[in-house]
């Protein structure tokens, strides 16, 4: 093989082709699991192949054109005997590394349908639940061995011809050398750097088209700081008008000047509020695909309580998550603030003092405090909510009991009988309280204690994980109705996110959906909302419900105000940002484009058309290039939303 090259070259180029072998078979299997799951249509997924066969051998021309030089230029510092022996064991541990890679990408790609994106990068910041995780998700012993054997027998494979080229004494011609490495080196550079691919509208093929190690790689450098000039963009003096336009409602009057890039408004729900305590649970990857009476088309029950709880609250039945990670909900949960590509303003400088709930409930007189099942320091998360306004933030180390834990942390019922504890101690002061709450257990080990449920845990299903989870949450109502402050209290259980992501579409909205409960029996009258809402919307409708007034540069709105068949939603997807209203949908991305969608009712999904319906462009370009520029401005800060703000 390749017998037309010298021994110092032939390695290297062997070496190439073993990896574009690799990648080929991982992209094969990333189609297949895309083409099962319905969501991809088949020429598409096939045209992944030879695109990513050219995304991988450029990568590869890359990765192995620095060893092609020293070889060429340095063949006697290479047959030194620890150099030889230094490359040897290098050689052994990327072949571990490519073949662990293909593994890890195709269990990735399970989880979340995406290549390695910002997940992968943020969850190797925290190596103890990851380490963790897969420990306690998936079989090792059986896992490793395979992978282990194939990169030894590969390495055997390779180890003579690498001496070979390392031994190879014969001379070189510079300018045959240079005639080849410095056009593969510019084609290379220029492939990498026009990356990601795009082969199409189709998402799950895009992502499969593009190289592995290149997706990792650009997340771990970029958050998407940058917006001006890679995003559709647009006068900000029109893009100012059109965000005021969608926040301002009949009760809202602005208190900055027209044009300036504040969305600082008054909010008069009137002079008498209802200051109820109030309990924010927020359930990890609850998404509206598990609960029966939303998108749960199983065939099996797995939220009889939250079914059964709805009938007697205010069920939101059209809410959509504005991510797929837990700090993108918590970011619009807790801050109302509108997705900027890229990851969660949790993770990036310059969120603390942000805008938030807990800020306006302490304005108001209440207590606030946050709890969290698992380790605080995970994702920033415990920082951001200290710096967001939460007076105290409890966590694992916290909860006085833990039956039952995994490496995420405690189970959900332990955390809820954390929260009575807490609850009593805040319901003896004067002042009512603010509580928010993060579960773990709808979360990858979806392992649970047994004898909770008539669903075995050692199955590790989702659905049972899910049913789990539902039945802690009832518990902790049916517990909670017994205590004095119940009949005071407003319980809400939404999700952080869906559980997968999957879908053709830049942004597959169907899969954001997710529940929303209001639940205060004797305070609030059951009624279901139908009307099309974000999880920005969640807080200004709580305080519509309180009857709290209050000044607000919030970008989410009461959804009870939202009039018949208008509503719109945003959400993003790594470096994508999806905007929704009135049946369409646009998506915009840093290739400076956008795509257009139907978007049916229900959980159907996205249907591209030809041309992005203009409203809902310009809105997509104008919510987020306002949000963008706010953030990076420091004009989304509590201590500043009192100043008018020019351009």
């Amino acid at each position: 093989m390749l017998h037309f090259l010298t021994p110092r070259y032939r390695f290297p180029a062997l070496s190439i082709l073993i990896y574009l072998l690799a990648t080929s078979i991982e992209r094969l299997a990333l189609i297949v699991m895309a083409y099962k799951d319905n969501s991809g249509r088949l020429g598409e997924l096939l045209l992944a192949l030879p695109v990513g066969l050219f995304a991988d051998a450029a990568m590869a021309c890359l990765l192995g054109l620095p060893f092609f030089f020293v070889l060429h230029h340095l063949p006697g510092f290479m047959q030194k005997r620890w150099v030889t022996r230094l490359a040897s064991l290098m050689l052994l541990f990327l072949l571990w590394n490519l073949f662990f890679s293909n593994v890890a990408a195709v269990i990735f790609w399970e989880e979340f349908s995406s290549r390695f994106n910002g997940i992968a990068v943020n969850y190797l910041l925290f190596p103890r639940e990851v380490i963790g995780n897969i420990q306690q998700s998936f079989n090792l012993p059986l896992l490793l061995p395979p992978v282990i054997a194939v990169a030894l027998g590969v390495y055997w494979f390779l180890r003579g011809r690498l001496m070979d080229a390392i031994n190879d004494t014969g001379r070189a011609s510079h300018g045959r050398f240079y005639a080849a490495f410095i056009p593969i080196l510019v084609v290379s550079a220029l492939s990498v750097n026009a990356a990601p691919i795009s082969v199409g509208d189709n998402r799950e093929a895009n992502e499969i088209a593009n190289n592995g190690y290149f997706s990792f790689l650009r997340a771990a450098w970029t958050n998407d700081a940058e917006y001006d000039g890679l995003y559709p963009g647009m006068d900000e003096a029109r893009a100012i008008t059109l965000t005021r336009q969608m926040v301002t409602q009949d009760n809202t009057r602005f208190l900055t000047p027209d044009g300036t890039r504040s969305l600082l408004r008054h909010v008069d729900n009137g002079s008498n509020p209802n200051k109820l305590n109030v309990v924010l649970v927020i359930n990890e990857s609850f998404g509206a695909t598990y609960v029966d009476n939303l998108d749960n088309t199983r065939g099996e029950i797995i939220t009889p309580n939250l079914t059964r709880l709805s009938k007697d609250g205010l069920w939101f039945t059209n809410m959509y998550a504005t991510g797929v990670r837990t700090v993108r909900g918590l970011e619009a949960l807790l801050t109302s603030f509108s997705p900027i590509p890229g990851i969660s303003t949790a993770r990036r400088p310059g969120s603390e003092g942000m805008n938030s709930m807990p800020y306006l409930m302490k304005e108001k007189g209440y207590q606030t405090a946050f709890l969290y099942g698992g380790r605080a320091v995970f994702d920033n998360m415990g920082h951001y909510w200290s710096t967001i306004g939460f007076d105290t933030v409890w966590d694992q180390a916290d909860i006085a009991d833990i039956g039952f834990d995994t490496i995420w942390g405690a189970a959900d019922e332990y955390i809820y009988d954390e929260a009575l504890r807490r609850i009593e101690t805040m319901s003896g002061s004067k002042d009512p309280f603010f509580l928010s709450m993060l579960s773990i257990s709808n979360h990858r080990p979806y392992t649970y204690p047994e004898g909770r449920i008539d669903k075995d845990p050692a199955e590790k299903r989702k659905e049972n994980a899910a049913t789990y989870a539902d039945w802690s949450f009832g518990r902790f109502i049916e517990m909670a109705r017994k205590r004095p402050w119940f009949d005071n209290t407003v319980f809400v259980f939404v999700a952080d996110h869906g559980p997968r992501l999957s879908g053709q579409a830049q942004v597959p909205v169907d899969r954001y959906r997710i529940p929303l409960l209001i639940y205060a029996p004797k305070q609030i009258q059951p009624q279901q909302i139908d009307t099309l809402g974000s999880q920005i919307d969640f807080l200004p409708t709580l305080m519509g419900l309180l009857g709290i007034s209050f000044d607000s540069p919030f970008f989410g709105i009461d959804i009870r105000r939202i009039p018949e068949g208008q509503g719109r939603v945003i959400m993003s997807h790594n470096y994508a940002i999806g905007f929704g209203q009135k049946g369409h949908v646009v998506s915009i991305d840093p290739t400076g484009s956008s795509r257009g969608y139907t978007m049916p009712p229900g959980d159907d999904q996205l249907i591209p058309v030809d041309t992005p319906d203009p409203e809902t462009r310009a809105k997509a370009i104008a919510i987020t290039q306002t949000a963008h520029r706010m953030f990076y401005s420091g004009q989304y800060l509590w201590k500043n939303r009192h100043q008018a703000v020019g351009n």
